[in-house]
């Protein structure tokens, strides 16, 4: 490229011919080199990451007119919605600008003649009073464009959004589209950034279509009037012929955009990760790693848009050249033939062609007639680029809710890696309708038949896995990391497929839930306790804040109240509260619901053992059968059964000798006998 440009530059005076030649040749190059090297980073993030399948090519396209049939009922869901009510009053407003465009053509050439024709009582009557006049609608008419189009953004993303949200959130959708299904690597920004993004093109692009047309139509007509038909023909033939060499040569920035929105996602990723897990962080001393791989994560970006800008650069040289200053000189000859052509102006003007003045003001008004057709067809061929970034943004939203609407029915895929040579990673779709697996639902009683514990990568934890746990029979749950206890609970808890068996259990309502790192919502300290339910349904249960403070009393918590600043103060909990108090303020959560079965997972590990005791017993006095994950010895006497993993696919399922209490989490030891017993060999 450089040496292309430097030999066309070394002649004395290099034509418009061969400097567009020469930029035609730099951007068909830089464009090659940047896909060459998107292909290349392409393959090593398939080689080293679960990468997803081939991407549909992003662009304005077939799949683009498929996607913009999905979401466009989005965001204008009726004849009789909001939306469509703005987008009436914005075509409104857009004639009523084109009006007052063509007002100010033949204003301006009015003005022009009185100056010429050194007439103050006209020039008075035109530049002063008409122009006073009519400044007050033409700039309501302008800032109401601007209002419609600022209003009609935000509709659409409120639309979009509140759309998201109910798919997101509807169930447990959101774990789902996390942990199941990983073709959605940043859905924080798709629901945040990305659908804003849309939604303001989406409402500009509106805008940047519709005038346009208006003003072709409008202005051609008027131009034709004045000096014939051809001219606006001509004009019009020119600027397709442009549109058609940008398409051909302009590169796909649709593209690029949806590339620099998934780098984007990337980096913000990052730095979320060290906001996680920054305490883990600093007690290894991982800072410097930390940079390393945020710097590394930012470096895309900044070399993506250094590229990216390099071909707007020359694309809008290029742009500029063909759309702009040769479509001048193609209005100058327009206009000045009816001024040279004899013929031409006997024609079209009359007996006025040697009227110096009304020449004037012909010219003056034409150039602006073809002045604004211009401006309109540049700006309709311009959209076209514009068209292309705002696909790549179309097709990220429409990949959000497409990713959503098949979770929500059961359907997630994800990419891993397959057994072929060189590791390359494969998608795998799975239906979650079409699995043998069933659901029974049944009251006070929980039942695994033949259940086996897989993970969502297909890995097999438990081929066979066999017990029943009726109301009061509390059972101790033990095993080595990566056993299946988790795998359990959350095939239990629906979070994971069932891919064969029988699981028969209560409702969801009747099943609750106790990490050991318990979730403390954004609310007061009264939504602590009764999360997620409002003060209103908790006062229709019959909880009165005297009820909550007999739970913190029975966890011990009491003092809480009055030292964080009454029920309704609000702060970050998971900050102001120890390990120790959230952990307790979790079991109160747990005596506010009273659900049937309780799954505690490891949530006392930073509690003494004697308030462990106290609420445990606590439970018991509530009806609550306990499902409990932990190594602590004192927790073996609140329990009756034991359900036992070994980490080599077998398990053991027994009731406990109340008095060994020594070795109750090792594999085939004590006294005890076994009420079911399964090996699998995996």
């Amino acid at each position: 490229m450089a040496q292309v440009l430097s030999t066309l530059f070394k002649q004395k005076a290099p034509t418009t011919g061969a400097i567009i030649i020469a930029l035609i040749y730099a951007i068909y190059k830089t464009k090659k080199r940047f896909q060459k090297n998107l292909a290349t980073s392409s393959n090593k993030d398939t080689r080293n990451k679960r990468s997803k399948q081939k991407q549909q090519k992003v662009g304005v396209n077939a799949n683009f007119v498929d996607q913009m049939r999905k979401l466009l009922p989005i965001c204008v869901p009726g004849t009789f919605s909001k939306e469509a009510g703005l987008l009436a009053i914005l075509a409104t407003v857009l004639i009523a600008r084109t009006w007052l465009d063509i007002w100010f053509s033949g204003f301006n050439g009015s003005v022009v003649k009185a100056i010429v024709s050194r007439n103050r009582k006209a020039f008075i009557a035109k530049a002063i009073i008409e122009f006073g006049m009519m400044m007050w609608p033409m700039s309501i008419v302008n800032n109401s464009l601007k209002l419609t189009i600022s209003a009609l953004a935000l509709s659409f993303r409120e639309r979009l959004t509140k759309h998201a949200h109910n798919q997101y959130l509807n169930g447990i959708t959101f774990y789902k589209v996390s942990n199941l299904d990983n073709r959605l690597q940043n859905a924080d920004q798709l629901l945040t950034q990305d659908i804003d993004k849309f939604a303001d093109n989406l409402s500009h692009l509106y805008s940047d279509i519709a005038k346009p047309v208006v003003d072709i139509f409008l202005f051609a007509y008027k131009l034709g009037e004045a000096i014939g038909n051809e001219a606006p023909f001509f004009m019009i033939a020119y600027f397709v012929m442009s549109g058609v060499l940008l398409r051909a040569f302009s590169p796909p920035f649709g593209r690029y955009t949806a590339i620099q929105q998934k780098l984007e996602g990337d980096f913000r990723f990052t730095h979320s990760r060290i906001i996680t897990h920054s305490e883990e962080i600093a007690f290894y001393g991982g800072a410097e790693r930390e940079k390393d791989v945020v710097n590394n994560t930012f470096q895309k970006i900044v070399n993506h848009e250094r590229k990216v800008y390099t071909l707007r650069f020359l694309n809008g040289i290029f742009d500029s050249v063909l759309v702009k200053y040769c479509a001048t000189m193609t209005a100058y000859y327009l206009l000045a033939r009816p001024v040279f052509d004899p013929r031409y102006a006997t024609k079209h003007m009359g007996a006025l062609q040697d009227d110096p003045t009304k020449l004037m003001e012909d010219y003056s008004r034409n150039s602006s007639y073809l002045i604004n057709l211009s401006q309109a067809v540049g700006r309709l061929i311009l959209t076209g680029r514009d068209l292309t970034r705002f696909a790549g943004y179309t097709s990220r939203v429409a990949e959000l809710f497409d990713v959503l609407g098949d979770v929500s029915k059961g359907k997630y895929s994800r990419t891993m890696l397959s057994d072929v040579e060189g590791g390359v990673s494969q998608s795998k779709t799975v239906d979650t309708s079409e699995m043998k697996g069933k659901v029974l639902v049944q009251d006070g009683v929980i039942i695994f038949d033949k259940v086996p514990i897989v993970t969502p990568n297909s890995d097999v934890l438990l081929k066979d896995l066999s017990f029943k746990v009726s109301t009061g029979m509390n059972c101790l749950i033990s095993g080595p990391n990566g056993c299946g206890k988790s795998s359990l609970f959350r095939i239990l808890g629906d979070l994971w497929p069932l891919f064969g068996g029988t699981v028969t259990k209560p409702s969801a309502d009747k099943l609750f839930y106790v990490p050991q790192k318990p979730y403390l919502a954004l609310g007061s300290f009264r939504d602590q306790i009764i999360y997620p339910h409002t003060p209103s349904e908790a006062r229709a249960r019959g909880y009165t804040d005297v009820e909550l403070i007999n739970l913190l009393e029975t966890v011990h918590l009491g003092y809480l109240v009055e030292r964080e600043g009454g029920w309704d103060a609000v702060q970050d909990w998971a900050d102001v509260l120890s390990g120790g108090e959230k952990q307790r303020v979790a079991m109160a959560r747990l005596f506010y619901h009273r659900p049937q079965f309780a799954i505690l997972d490891e949530c006392t590990s930073a509690v003494s053992v004697d308030i462990e005791a106290i609420m445990y017993e606590h439970a018991r006095k509530l009806g609550i059968t306990l499902f409990t994950v932990s190594h602590r010895t004192s927790l073996v006497r609140h329990h009756e059964y034991l359900l036992r993993f070994d980490g080599e696919g077998h398990y053991e399922f027994k009731e406990m000798d109340p008095e060994d209490t020594t070795t109750p989490f090792g594999f085939g030891h004590g006294k005890t006998q076994p009420i079911s017993k399964a090996e699998t060999n995996l």
